[in-house]
Parts: structure tokens; C-alpha cells; sequence
């Protein structure tokens, strides 16, 4: 898993929860604590610059009470709070400023020597002409692509294949949200040995989603795609182009 965060956002949780972080009352320090204790309350003190054994006795007995007291109020806190390891990490993970976790699919033309033109679909959302993309399982992420394009383009799973190429975090303004936001984009290449040959036009139609063969050239003098999506196309042209 990746993260991305504010360095003062950190900092500041840091700073809130410093009292909580490492405070863990063991046995070691109960035991400790009793055996200071029993041992100034059975101890037997000389009278030392005037001051009578009695005095001294009751000084450190003082001191052992204050402390069993202390270690009795850190347990309770700790009991009440339970602030482990695990739910500071819950706590820096919810500061992550990454907003989509989104896997890339990028499917070259496998019916054309060329093979320059890439697999797109258009976008009723963002108006756009896109690379097929999912949100990003954090298991089994090629096998749910695979499931996902064989079910929409209609593909004989054996005829795919889909492999990792890399991944990169884009800061890039959002059309559907009207915001900029982060995303973790992870790369794939899905390698389709066979399509029919309604998939071979430059576009076509399948379970309603209208889909586009096209260059990176293309893409690059696409207005609208050049407006709205220029990042993932750079992304998709240093890796595969």
C-alpha cells in the first residue's frame, strides 16, 4: 500500500498522540512497583542527621505509596485507551491523501502488424474518450481485471492475458468530482490473442459501451482528450508507446 501525506498532518498527530505512543504498563513495572514498596515498608532505618529512623520510614513509604499509585493510574489509562500500534496506523492511513486507487488497462490492436493503436472507451462522466480502468483490488487485481474485460467485451478468458507493468501517483484535475485529486495509477497490459471481428473496426458497440481503436498521435491531437486525460496518456506513452 502506498500513502501520501502531508508532513505537518503527520507531525501534528504525532504530536497529539505522544502520551499514548510506547505507554504500556508491563509486568515488569508492577512488579517493580510491589517490591519497592514491600521493601521500604519492611526496611529498618538508622536515625541519620537527627532525623529518627520512624521519619525516614514513612518518607519512603510515601514515596512507594505514590508510586503504586502512579503505576495503578497509567494502568487504567492504558485499559481505557488501548492505543496499540495498530490503531496509530489506522490513524496515519486515514490522513492519506490519495483519493483513487485506479488500475490502467492497456490493450494494443493484436489483429495489425503495427500494432500502434490502443484500446479505448468513452466515458459518459468525464465526456471523454479513456483507457479501460478499474478501481484497484488489494488482492487478486489481475484476476478481477481479466473477469471485468472478458465480461465486457465479450473475450474468451483463455485468449487473455494480463500482466503488471508499473505504477504512478498523478495529481490531475478530476471532471466528474470538479476537483484536483490524487490518484495511485497501477499499469497493466492485457494481451488479447483474438477478437471478433466486430472489435476489429476502428470503433464499435458492445453491451452498450461505445469502444475506439487509437494512436497516441491520435490521442495527443484529440482536443478533448488532450484537455481532460493528457497525464495518463504521457504515463501510458513512456511505458508502452
Amino acid at each position: 500500500m502506498r500513502l501520501v501525506i502531508d508532513k505537518k498532518e503527520l507531525e501534528l498527530l504525532l504530536e497529539q498522540k505522544k502520551e499514548y505512543i510506547g505507554n504500556q504498563v508491563t509486568i515488569d513495572t508492577v512488579i517493580a512497583g510491589v517490591s519497592f514498596l514491600l521493601s521500604v515498608m519492611t526496611a529498618q532505618y538508622q536515625k541519620i542527621f537527627g532525623i529518627s529512623g520512624e521519619i525516614i520510614k514513612v518518607f519512603f513509604c510515601t514515596i512507594g505509596i505514590l508510586y503504586a499509585v502512579k503505576i495503578i493510574w497509567d494502568f487504567y489509562k492504558y485499559r481505557r485507551n488501548k492505543y496499540t500500534h495498530k490503531v496509530l496506523m489506522k490513524e496515519i492511513e486515514d490522513l492519506d491523501m490519495i483519493q483513487h486507487n485506479h488500475s490502467l488497462v492497456i490493450i494494443k490492436e493484436s489483429f495489425n502488424d503495427n500494432m500502434k493503436r490502443f484500446l479505448l472507451y468513452y466515458d459518459e462522466k468525464w465526456d471523454c474518450k479513456l483507457f479501460l480502468n478499474y478501481k484497484t483490488q488489494e488482492r487478486g487485481d489481475e484476476a478481477a481485471i481479466i473477469a471485468n474485460v472478458v465480461k465486457e467485451l465479450k473475450l474468451n478468458q483463455k485468449e487473455v492475458k494480463c500482466r503488471y507493468i508499473t505504477s504512478k501517483l498523478q495529481e490531475k484535475y478530476s471532471v466528474s468530482h470538479r476537483e484536483n485529486r490524487i490518484y495511485n495509477h497501477r499499469l497493466y497490459e492485457l494481451q488479447v490473442n483474438r477478437f471478433s471481428e466486430q472489435e476489429m473496426e476502428k470503433d464499435f458497440v458492445v453491451n452498450g459501451k461505445h469502444y475506439y481503436w487509437m494512436s497516441i498521435e491520435e490521442m495527443e491531437k484529440d482536443d478533448n482528450i488532450r484537455n481532460k486525460n493528457l497525464e495518463v496518456v504521457d504515463f501510458v506513452k513512456e511505458y508502452m508507446g
